[in-house]
């Protein structure tokens, strides 16, 4: 099981950031376990209708620290409620969680929370950062 934190904030704010406990602090943030590898893929597919990668490094040595592309958290600013529903009744179909029993209605949760929070943040160079518990 992997841990996954993921933070709206500028990227030079993430840089400027001491740590996990000062970004929580911060930062709006949501968070999610996910059964496996960090794979965000089907969502990212599901939201852009693209197969480009749905993260990359963030390159901020020390941290296990990686952003979504800008069309994934520009896609989920976008969407309603109801969208971000059937969005996440389609994700528990595929891969990660293909085979589990996963609510729904769980994974909407948190994509409400996430577009919650990406609405909080007032920052206009903002980005999803996903930081992965060690």
């Amino acid at each position: 099981m992997k841990k996954i934190d993921i933070f709206v904030c500028s990227p030079s704010a993430m840089r400027a950031c001491a740590g996990w406990t000062e970004a929580c602090n911060s930062f709006p943030f949501t968070g999610i376990t996910l059964p496996g590898e960090l794979d965000f893929a089907s969502l990212a597919h599901l939201l852009t209708q693209s197969a480009a990668p749905a993260l990359r490094p963030a390159g901020i040595e020390g941290r296990d620290l990686y952003v979504f592309g800008d069309d994934i958290a520009h896609a989920l600013g976008r969407m309603a409620d109801d969208e971000l529903t059937d969005t996440a009744v389609a994700w528990s179909k595929t891969a990660p969680w293909a085979g589990l029993d996963i609510n729904p209605f769980d994974l909407a949760g948190f994509l409400v929370e996430l577009t919650s929070a990406w609405h909080q943040s007032v920052t206009p160079d903002k980005a999803l950062f996903a930081w992965v518990d060690a």
